[in-house]
């Protein structure tokens, strides 16, 4: 992973920006390079050279997240970490999360009772959640469509 470390470095930077912690988007990183097979605990603490504990943090964000899964080989006691591709676009978890946030956005509205700039962004965003929760099952149906297409060659 060595020939990695800057890759690391640049996209663990991005995914910062996207609100993980410092350790968890290069851990995040770190994983997608490692594809399916994944990594061990020991791997990732040795690697980053940080504390035990903040690599265990790093991860049960991200297993609590949904974006990374662990799994043993072979009855050993080692868990081996990975990325959950597939679970990062669950449609249940990303619908209740867009409705959630919209509803949070309209109660802080209603709580500000104040008809000023603020309070027309916080609405416009709310409605851009609204529109996702519509749209992102149709947009994530169309999706598992083109891939099942491109699987089958066509």
């Amino acid at each position: 992973m060595e020939e990695h470390r800057d890759r690391i470095e640049t996209h663990g930077v991005v995914m910062e920006h996207m609100g993980l912690t410092p350790v968890a988007s290069r851990v995040f990183v770190y994983l997608l390079l490692c594809g399916g097979q994944g990594a061990l605990f020991e791997d990732l603490v040795g690697y980053f050279k940080v504390s035990k504990s903040a690599v265990s943090n790093a991860l049960k964000m991200l297993t609590t997240s949904g974006m990374v899964g662990s799994k043993t080989i072979g009855g050993q006691r080692r868990r081996f970490f990975y990325v959950q591709m597939r679970s990062l676009f669950n449609e249940k978890e990303m619908t209740e999360r867009y409705k959630q946030f919209f509803t949070i956005l309209d109660d802080v509205r209603v709580a500000r009772n104040i008809k000023d700039k603020f309070d027309q962004e916080l609405d416009d965003v709310a409605v851009l959640y609204k529109m996702l929760l519509v749209e992102f099952p149709i947009i994530l149906d169309r999706w598992k469509r083109t891939i099942a297409l491109q699987a089958n060659g066509i």
